[in-house]
C-alpha cells in the first residue's frame, strides 16, 4: 500500500511539473524584445555584443570571446559566392538539379529550412545558382550551403578569412557531415560521444570532408537513416562546439568592411539580393543585411544597415548551454536585433545595460 501511495504521489508531482512547464512555455511565447533584454541582463556572462556606428565602436561587451557561429558563418560563403559571380567564375543563371542538392539534406536536421526553400521553388526539378544562394541565406538551408561550399572550394573559403583579416576565425568545413558523423563513428551513442569529445580539429575537418564526398556519391543513405536516433542532447552539444567559432568584434568589423570598403556597388547589389533585409529595410536605407544562426545551445547574428546619413553594424552572440531558453528566444531574437538597429530608444537602453569602458 505504501509503495502504491508513493507511486501515486510521484505521478501527481510529475503531472503538476508538466502543467507548470506548459504554462511557462505559453507565457514565454508572449515575450518581446524587452523580455529578452531583461533575460540577457541576468545572463551577461553568456553573451557578447558589439555595435559599430559610422565606423566607431559604440558598444563592446565581451567582444573578443569566441562563440560557435551556427549559420551566421554563411556570410563568409555568401561573400565568396558574390565575388566569384562578379568575376565571371560562376553564373547566377546556371541550372542545378534539385535532386543533386537534396543529397546533402538530412531529414529534420535544419529546422525545416531546406523543405521550406524547396516549397518556395515549387519543387522544380532544376534551380538556378541564385536560387541556391537565396536558399542558403534567406532560408538557411544547410544542403544549399554545402553545395555552394563545394562549388566555391573549402580552400578558397578559408583563404578568404585571411584576406578579410578575420584573425580569430576557426577553419570552415561542411555542415551536413556533422550530423552524420556520430552514426559513422559508432552504432552506440556513448561510444560516438567519447570519440567526438576526443577528436582534434584537424581530424574532424578531414572526416567532414570524407563524409561530404561519400554523401555526394550517395554512400551515406544508411547514415542518414541512423541520424535521428544518434543525435542525443550531448551529441548535439558536441556538434555545436565543433562548429567554426569567431567573435562579435570580427563579425562587426567584417560587415562594416563589406559595406564600406570591400564590395563594389555591383557586388553590394547582389549581396542585398541574397541576404535577408531587402523587404525589411526602411525607405531611407540603402542597405540592410542580416544573417542569424541558431542551435539549441547558441544564437548568433550579424546586421549591417546603411543610409545616406548613418551606418550601424550589430553582432550579438549568446549561449544557452542547457538549452532551457533558446526555444522561446529564437522566436524574438531577430526582432531584438532589428529593434537595436531601428529604434534609437531601445538601442540606448541596450547600451546603458551592457556598456564597458570605451
Amino acid at each position: 500500500m505504501v509503495v502504491i501511495i508513493l507511486s501515486l504521489i510521484v505521478i501527481v508531482m510529475v503531472f503538476i511539473s508538466f502543467l507548470v512547464g506548459i504554462k511557462q512555455y505559453k507565457r514565454n511565447l508572449k515575450n518581446n524584445e524587452y523580455d529578452l533584454l531583461e533575460y540577457l541582463e541576468k545572463h551577461k556572462d553568456n553573451l557578447s555584443i558589439t555595435i559599430k556606428e559610422d565606423g566607431h565602436d559604440t558598444l563592446t561587451f565581451n567582444q573578443n570571446v569566441k562563440f560557435p557561429l551556427a549559420s551566421t558563418v554563411k556570410i563568409i560563403i555568401a561573400f565568396n559566392f558574390v565575388r566569384l559571380v562578379t568575376t565571371c567564375k560562376l553564373s547566377l543563371s546556371e541550372k542545378v538539379s534539385l535532386s543533386y542538392i537534396d543529397k546533402f539534406y538530412v531529414v529534420n536536421t535544419d529546422g525545416g529550412a531546406h523543405p521550406e526553400w524547396k516549397k518556395s521553388m515549387d519543387n522544380s526539378s532544376e534551380v538556378s545558382l541564385l536560387d541556391v544562394a537565396k536558399g542558403m541565406m534567406q532560408f538557411s538551408s544547410n544542403a544549399c550551403t554545402d553545395y555552394l561550399m563545394n562549388r566555391i572550394g573549402l580552400d578558397v573559403i578559408n583563404e578568404s578569412l585571411r584576406d578579410l583579416q578575420i584573425n580569430t576565425h576557426d577553419k570552415i568545413t561542411y555542415l551536413t557531415p556533422s550530423v552524420l558523423m556520430p552514426g559513422y563513428l559508432s552504432n552506440k551513442k556513448k561510444i560516438a560521444t567519447t570519440k567526438m569529445q576526443t577528436m582534434k580539429s584537424a581530424s574532424y575537418q578531414s572526416l567532414s570532408e570524407e563524409l561530404f564526398k561519400k554523401t555526394e556519391q550517395g554512400e551515406c543513405e544508411d547514415l542518414k537513416e541512423k541520424t535521428s536516433r544518434m543525435l542525443s542532447r550531448k551529441i548535439q552539444y558536441l556538434i555545436t562546439e565543433k562548429l567554426p567559432s569567431s567573435t562579435t568584434k570580427d563579425y562587426v568589423d567584417l560587415m562594416y568592411k563589406l559595406g564600406k570598403e570591400i564590395l563594389s556597388d555591383e557586388e553590394k547589389k547582389l549581396f542585398s539580393e541574397i541576404l535577408i533585409g531587402e523587404n525589411i529595410k526602411g525607405n531611407q536605407d540603402d542597405y540592410f543585411w542580416y544573417k542569424g544562426g541558431a542551435t539549441p545551445f547558441v544564437l548568433t547574428s550579424s546586421l549591417y544597415k546603411e543610409n545616406a546619413e548613418h551606418s550601424i553594424v550589430i553582432s550579438l552572440f549568446m549561449r544557452d548551454e542547457k538549452a532551457e531558453d533558446s526555444y522561446w528566444i529564437q522566436n524574438i531574437f531577430n526582432d531584438f536585433i532589428f529593434s537595436i538597429a531601428t529604434d534609437i530608444d531601445f538601442k540606448n537602453k541596450v547600451k546603458s545595460i551592457f556598456k564597458e569602458n570605451m
